[in-house]
């Protein structure tokens, strides 16, 4: 294990000094320049994403739902509010034209003599249809209508209210000053004085079952008319073809009691004509008014018209987003709480779930797309600026190496003056070798002087007392090599006492050293069972020689891809080796092979 580790560090050691030795300038410069403009590309980034610029590929999409839900939901409080201001007046003159019909018949605060009092009825009709009319082409609504809390006949199972309600036909546009008006309930004698036509499925009353909510605010005894104006949930008159909802207000006697009400229809064609088309990125978005009906569950008036425009629609949220299912389809949006009123109800806007997720791919594409352009970018920038920088170095590089002698005439001024540096500090120290090889010579012819000077006065030294010297020469030479052996037989002694100390350390060591491998042996021995090993020796006879070539190389040391390249076998043919092998030896695994292998060669030294 301690060896493996010793290896990878080795090798990591390798990678590192490969990594800072081992590369080019110009690969040196792409690196720092590609990794300072992908910081700076990074820092960018995460700078616009701070201040908004830079936003997840669904922020758009948010902001617009977010932006169309606000502007939707003012839009529709701006005509309620003008509804209501319409509204206000309409019941103020409806109650004057009712108390003033009601007074020429004699029956002045008696409403309870309008029930079963047809010509009454009429009279009331006939007196309020111009008002009717009139604040129908001035208010954003697709009809208008009031109902008195009377009946021409009170003895009907299921009770109905007297009273006009008009709607304009064929409508196009937001716009309906100019439509045809249609009776939907009224005296059909107020209809032909009047010149306009009644509706298909026309009736004399009305039954508001269909709307609780008004049916509620009819017979509620509160008379606060400011409280009291409602936005009813949107209903199917089994009477129409078309879905419509109400803006009622009460209608009050003088002594402040409801008597009746009065408004307006938004029918769910006008809804769709005044409420703008709007699309985002050529998707359609889907506006609604939604009326709850259950836990989760809603249905209203949409913009556009839809397969599921009577359907359900169920309503959940993550937290950011609201998730509709109507039907097969599936919405994205968000919604507004609408309050109109003492009603409640919720402004939605909706894109197609197919498309919120189409469009929020279209913007990861369109994101990942400009980073592959800017890290394209960056990497050819990478590249031009290097190679504009490196270049230059490289060639004066090269003309100094062809021509080391010729002046300095690099292309970079730093480059340059490091050449004439070092062309500077090569012609100092020629000329210091110069001074040296000057003074060497001096010294030289000296020393020669004074040798041939000695040399004449030795010879002379030597002429005259030659005759006087030969003895002592002779004696002083005897005495030399008598010193000598003296000193020979004394280093000889000290050898051969520093050989015996030598020979006892050396023993020493040997003794330990062959103690340790006896442990070691031991050790070994210990953790390998003896029959095994014993076997493994004794089948080492059975090998063939080719697995004894193979054993051999791995008992000195090779490696699988050593071996293969030894012996010019191939991976599989090993394989079928080995398995021979461990199976003559009786070792399973190659790293009890090795195991045996070690334990063999300590045993043998």
């Amino acid at each position: 294990m301690l060896n493996k580790l010793t290896k990878i560090k080795r090798l990591l050691l390798i990678g590192k000094e490969i990594w800072h030795n081992k590369r080019s300038m110009r690969s040196r410069f792409i690196i720092y320049l590609l990794s300072l403009m992908l910081l700076g590309g990074s820092a960018m980034l995460i700078l616009l994403n701070v201040i908004g610029i830079l936003q997840p590929p669904s922020h758009d999409i948010d902001r617009f739902l977010d932006y169309e839900l606000n502007a939707r939901t003012n839009d529709i409080k701006r005509q309620m509010n003008a509804l209501a201001a319409h509204n206000i007046d309409l019941s103020q003159q409806l109650q004057q034209d009712i108390n003033r019909v009601m007074l020429d018949k004699g029956i002045y605060n008696n409403y309870d003599a309008l029930n079963n009092n047809p010509e009454a009825l009429t009279a009331i009709q006939q007196a309020t249809y111009q008002t009717l009319s009139a604040k129908m082409q001035q208010a954003p609504a697709s009809g208008a209508l009031y109902l008195l809390n009377a009946s021409v006949n009170t003895n009907l199972l299921d009770p109905t209210y007297n009273g006009l309600f008009l709607k304009f036909t064929n409508i196009y546009s937001e716009n309906t000053l100019f439509n045809e008006t249609c009776m939907f309930r009224g005296n059909p004698q107020i209809a032909r004085a009047n010149n306009i036509s009644l509706y298909s499925t026309w009736q004399l009353e009305l039954n508001i079952h269909a709307y609780p909510q008004a049916d509620k605010l009819l017979h509620a005894k509160d008379n606060n008319i400011s409280q009291q104006y409602i936005l009813t949930d949107v209903a199917h008159l089994k009477e129409s073809w078309e879905q419509s909802r109400l803006f009622l207000m009460p209608i009050n006697s003088n002594d402040g009691s409801i008597i009746g009400v009065c408004g307006f229809e938004i029918s769910s064609v006008y809804f769709q004509q005044r409420t703008k088309p709007a699309n985002y990125k050529g998707y359609p978005l889907i506006t609604a008014i939604l009326d709850k009906k259950a836990d989760n569950e809603y249905q209203g008036q949409l913009s556009n018209p839809a397969s599921f425009v009577n359907a359900a629609i169920k309503m959940s949220s993550d937290g950011e987003h609201e998730f509709f299912t109507a039907g097969n389809e599936q919405f994205i949006g968000y919604t507004a709480p609408l309050k109109i009123g003492a009603s409640e109800h919720k402004v939605a806007v909706m894109l197609p779930a197919d498309s919120y997720y189409h469009l929020q791919k279209q913007a990861k594409i369109r994101l990942l797309i400009i980073l592959g352009i800017i890290l394209l970018l960056s990497l050819l920038s990478a590249g031009y600026f290097s190679k504009r920088y490196v270049d230059p170095l490289v060639a004066d590089l090269q003309q100094l190496q062809q021509n080391p002698d010729a002046p300095p005439q690099a292309n970079v001024l730093e480059l340059n003056q490091f050449f004439e540096f070092l062309q500077s500090h090569s012609e100092q120290q020629a000329e210091k070798l110069r001074q040296l090889q000057s003074e060497n010579n001096e010294v030289q012819k000296q020393y020669g002087q004074a040798a041939v000077r000695l040399q004449e006065a030795q010879e002379k030294q030597k002429q005259t007392a030659n005759q006087y010297t030969q003895l002592e020469q002779q004696l002083a030479a005897l005495q030399n090599e008598i010193t000598q052996v003296r000193r020979q037989m004394e280093q000889t002694q000290q050898e051969k006492l520093q050989a015996q100390q030598e020979r006892e350390q050396a023993q020493q060591q040997f003794n330990f050293a062959q103690a340790a491998l006896e442990k070691a042996i031991e050790k070994k021995l210990e953790s390998v069972d003896p029959d095994s090993y014993q076997m493994f020796v004794d089948n080492l006879a059975t090998l063939t020689p080719k697995e004894e070539g193979i054993f051999n190389l791995y008992v000195q040391g090779c490696s699988t891809k050593d071996i293969i390249s030894q012996l010019g076998i191939t991976e599989n043919t090993l394989k079928y080796h080995n398995k021979n092998i461990y199976s003559k030896l009786g070792v399973k695994t190659r790293k009890e092979l090795l195991q045996y292998i070690e334990l063999m060669r300590n045993t043998e030294h």
